[in-house]
């Protein structure tokens, strides 16, 4: 008599080193460690942060801060096209002539800060030890390491002032986004942008709860249910179309519904081509925009020739993918 494993869904097995969880399992977010597991469960090619964000749930702007966290771990490495990532092992480089063995001591300090560092820069600085404690205290609980250790390089690598970092940590929450990712690739965004004091922050909240309102326009217009938050580039759109070119809702609906009677899918830069052709052209109501569009129908009618301008391209998805 012989016997077998009745392992069922659980046959199906990929390897998973045991030195990236022995290395990153304290100091990985959750959303950072999704992304590399589903990468080793789907190791065949290169994936763009999009195609990674839409098979595991997250936004594309979480996944674009994952991939670069195990980039400068060296387990990812970029390929061609944007944003694409393959897995690597991590590599060293070779001796250029035979030595003897030389011992040296570890850094001491990784990437990220490992928890030995969090606790002894929280019992010696006054500083970092106020400024976890008040992030606790404001999402009410205990801080991961991850997210311990990205408070304490916001002010120490990147520069930003405990209060700045306080109010990034308040927004967070606010927006249901107190994630490590988020709040990592949000202080690497602010630190870029020089937004390193009390007042450039105030803007740039003011600008993002400014943009949080233009999205929900869009979303109604659009008649999206979800009510999720946008990525980069919808923030972008809706603030370009409701605030800056202040456009009605109707025509927010009505240029929404030809990208997807036209290209059966919602396409962001189809839908802005629509909107930003409308506001050169100063339209601004339901009906001036069908009348366009009737009098561009007979235009093309009375010629009985293939029209090139921007209603007939409206037919074919010319302006690619969503980035």
């Amino acid at each position: 008599m012989g016997y077998a494993l009745q392992l069922g869904p659980w046959s199906s097995v990929f390897a998973v080193p045991g030195a990236l969880v022995d290395r990153y399992i304290q100091t990985a977010s959750g959303d950072q460690l999704k992304v590399i597991l589903w990468l080793l469960r789907n190791n065949e090619r290169s994936y763009s942060a999009e195609e990674i964000a839409a098979a595991i749930g997250l936004h594309s702007m979480d996944v674009e801060s994952a991939i670069q966290f195990w980039v400068q771990n060296s387990l990812l490495q970029r390929e061609d096209a944007p944003l694409a990532t393959a897995l690597r092992p991590a590599t060293t480089a070779a001796p250029t002539a035979p030595a003897q063995p030389v011992h040296t001591a570890a850094p001491r300090r990784m990437l990220r800060p490992d928890g030995l560092y969090i606790s002894e820069r929280v019992e010696a600085s006054p500083t970092i030890r106020r400024l976890v404690e008040e992030a606790e205290a404001m999402l009410g609980k205990t801080l991961s390491p991850a997210l311990s250790g990205t408070l304490i390089q916001a002010h120490e690598d990147y520069g930003l002032p405990c209060e700045v970092i306080l109010m990034l940590v308040a927004y967070a929450n606010k927006i249901g986004r107190a994630n490590t990712s988020y709040i990592e690739s949000t202080v690497r965004n602010w630190a870029d942008s020089n937004i390193l004091s009390i007042e450039a922050a105030e803007e740039k909240l003011r600008e993002l709860d400014e943009t949080a309102v233009a999205w929900k326009r869009c979303e109604s217009a659009f008649g999206m249910t979800s009510r999720r938050a946008p990525s980069r580039n919808e923030g972008q759109y809706a603030h370009r179309w409701v605030l800056e070119w202040n456009m009605p809702d109707e025509l927010l609906n009505e240029a929404y519904n030809r990208c997807v009677d036209n290209t059966g899918k919602v396409n962001m830069k189809y839908i802005n081509a629509i909107l930003e052709r409308w506001h050169n052209a100063g339209i601004r109501t339901l009906k001036e925009a069908i009348d366009e569009k009737l009098a561009a129908d007979a235009r093309r009618e009375a010629k009985h020739t293939p029209s090139y301008d921007l209603e007939e391209y409206e037919k074919y998805d010319i302006f690619g993918s969503e980035s």
